[in-house]
């Protein structure tokens, strides 16, 4: 089993760091990294305390090749938001080193991550880039991974994913309130894959837990 670290990055040079600063009331939740593009990565982020002076500073961020609103709300939107590759390409160690990320906040303070390391060997590897760049690097927890960090029920990680998604947009409301397109704009994946997705989801929940 792999290792669970939780730690704080902190850099003028990480991705988005340049919009938080701009509007420093704003908290940033990474959700999930879309793997399109070791090189260029895309995230999907929950900001909260949103609104257009924090899509302007989005724009003006160097490292935001293209930054789209998902879903939006008052004070709670979704971006799906496109990174160019920064001074500090955290994303593509992360690859490099078979690390997986598993979630991350960016405020003003810098950068707080949880991620999986193989080993570590692997994170020692990861600090150690890190702070060749100049990013002070400050480890906050680490634990040997269990299975309480899997999903649920047997599920796979996509399907987990997607079932939360569904969840929180309304897919199981009655009357339902969005699409399996929209489901799968969330999660950077077709209609039909986040359809079969969820399928496969609820079958295996439904076998496990009945």
């Amino acid at each position: 089993m792999g290792l669970i670290a939780e730690f704080r990055l902190t850099s003028l040079e990480l991705p988005l760091t340049d919009a938080v600063t701009a509007v420093p009331e704003v908290t940033v939740y990474i959700q999930r990294i879309l793997v399109v593009d070791p090189e260029q990565p895309v995230v999907l982020c929950r900001v909260v305390d949103d609104g257009d002076e924090f899509r302007d500073a989005l724009t003006a961020d160097p490292t935001v090749e293209n930054a789209v609103p998902v879903d939006e709300s008052a004070e709670n939107a979704l971006y799906r938001i496109e990174l160019r590759d920064p001074p500090v390409p955290i994303y593509r160690k992360y690859i490099e080193l078979g690390t997986r990320p598993l979630g991350g906040i960016v405020t003003v303070d810098g950068w707080w991550g949880r991620a999986r390391f193989p080993d570590r060997e692997a994170l020692a590897e990861y600090r150690e880039f890190c702070t060749d760049r100049g990013a002070a690097f400050q480890l906050e927890q680490l634990t040997r991974e269990s299975a309480a960090d899997d999903p649920p029920f047997e599920l796979t990680d996509e399907q987990y994913e997607a079932l939360i998604a569904a969840r929180e947009a309304g897919y199981f409301a009655v009357p339902r309130e969005t699409s399996t397109d929209e489901i799968g704009e969330r999660l950077g994946i077709s209609g039909p894959s986040a359809s079969e997705r969820l399928r496969r989801g609820v079958d295996r929940l439904l076998e496990n837990a009945l």
